[in-house]
């Protein structure tokens, strides 16, 4: 949705279409759970949807000041502060992401977003037969469209536009167009299985649990009346089971638990029971919090989990899609262009893949709009999209390299009892500018 409010606000480009599998609407503001934003996403969002989508953002979330790390024994906690709001001008807030998409969808036009569909679509095909269609071919014209298709190569009608010049795969982890640009293929052959989407992905060994529960902080002042610290977020980490929570706009209250979890041995949080029975997953998850060895220095997380109503957990395996110099986040034809983890996927640890995702629309958007300032010789029209998309990939391919970079040298230096980690990789994520 960012993107498209990007492609209409920044390019003025009128005729997008999202098509979303969900059948969610925008008026469900507990779909998913949470998500944090940085001075790099708001700088972004701004360019999307001005100043005023920023107020209704910081009114919705919650400004985060500092995150307080539990340790073991009721020791005092370990404050990281935030400093991004003097460095920067903004501040790191958390937000639920049922109400983000509420206000990225209000950005588009009601009839350009469609609910429920899109599931079954496996690639693309170009609409003209006699246009040369060869996968290695890099200068295919323009005003050619293209078509959204399934497995047997038919078309999927995408509610107000038929057809169109440009696919921006922003399909998630699993993204079926990363598989479509990384192997060079348009749809797959009849009658073979599509390469995995996941052949890409790193498995980190762990599955994150989260949801949103409708309560505060300061509700857990029973556990103990430091949860009642205004802007402070909780983190507690064990290599077994690592915790995390903090405030998510008035009256909500975001956490997550990340499990140890080796896939190889079987992954019983992502069974096929669990998944389909939230009840069960969330026993479960009390059952493995209540079992550890300081499962008294766990309360708080017992408390949220034990408030939370099961339909709302989320369970997903940590993953993360490692890119690398060669990659390209456009297909050789420059008909699709890769954005938000279908392109990257982040580790959660980072708490950037939100961030990166609007870095992505911004970016794309305002390279578009430029090579129509520079160029509006409609001949050239083309080449100058090539040239956009082409730049929009390395630009991200090298800001998603140095993010992989920096962030294994954080994890170094802090295993080295470094203080300045965390802080020298968030100033180098924050100073990005679109």
């Amino acid at each position: 949705m960012a993107t498209a409010a990007a492609l209409r606000n920044i390019a003025n480009i009128d005729a997008v279409h999202v098509v979303e599998s969900m059948c969610d609407t925008l008026t469900n503001e507990s779909a998913g759970a949470a998500m944090q934003l940085g001075p790099n996403a708001f700088k972004a969002l701004e360019v999307i949807g001005g100043t005023e989508l920023i107020d209704k953002i910081y009114e919705a979330g919650s400004i985060l000041e500092e995150t307080l790390i539990l340790l073991p024994g009721g020791a005092p906690p370990a404050s990281i502060p935030f400093t991004a709001k003097a460095e920067t001008g903004y501040p790191i807030i958390l937000i639920r992401w049922g109400v983000l998409r509420k206000l990225l969808g209000e950005l588009l036009p009601e009839d350009s977003i469609s609910f429920g569909t899109g599931s079954d679509i496996v690639g693309y095909s170009f609409l003209n037969d006699d246009n040369d269609k060869d996968n290695n071919n890099t200068d295919v014209d323009v005003d050619v469209d293209v078509e959204s298709v399934d497995k047997e190569g038919k078309k999927i009608c995408v509610g107000s536009l038929s057809s169109s010049q440009l696919i921006v795969g922003a399909d998630g982890l699993n993204s079926v167009f990363r598989e479509r640009v990384q192997t060079k293929t348009t749809i797959p052959e009849k009658d073979c299985e599509p390469v995995s989407s996941t052949f890409s992905l790193k498995d980190n060994k762990r599955v994150n649990i989260k949801a949103v529960v409708p309560m505060e902080l300061k509700d857990l002042g029973n556990v103990n009346s430091i949860f009642s610290k205004e802007g402070a977020a909780f983190a507690q980490f064990d290599q077994q089971v690592a915790n995390f929570a903090g405030p998510a706009g008035k009256g909500y209250t975001y956490w997550a638990v990340s499990v140890a979890d080796d896939k190889e041995s079987g992954s019983k949080f992502l069974s096929t029971e669990l998944m389909n029975d939230k009840g069960a997953s969330k026993k479960m998850l009390l059952e493995k919090l209540e079992a550890s060895s300081s499962s008294s220095d766990r309360e708080w997380i017992i408390s949220l989990v034990e408030r939370t109503d099961p339909s709302t957990i989320l369970i997903n395996r940590s993953q993360e899609a490692s890119v690398k110099e060669q990659d390209s986040f456009v297909s050789n034809d420059g008909r699709v262009v890769l954005v938000g983890d279908a392109a990257h996927a982040m580790n959660p640890a980072y708490g950037q893949s939100a961030s990166f995702a609007f870095e992505d629309a911004a970016t794309l958007a305002l390279l578009l709009k430029g090579k129509q300032n520079n160029n509006n010789d409609n001949d050239n029209n083309s080449n100058d999209v090539a040239e956009a998309l082409q730049e929009y990939s390395d630009n991200r391919v090298r800001r998603c390299m140095e993010m992989q970079r920096r962030s294994q040298e954080r994890a170094t230096k802090s295993m080295r009892g470094d203080k300045n980690a965390t802080e020298d990789v968030s100033k180098w994520i924050y100073a990005w500018e679109p």
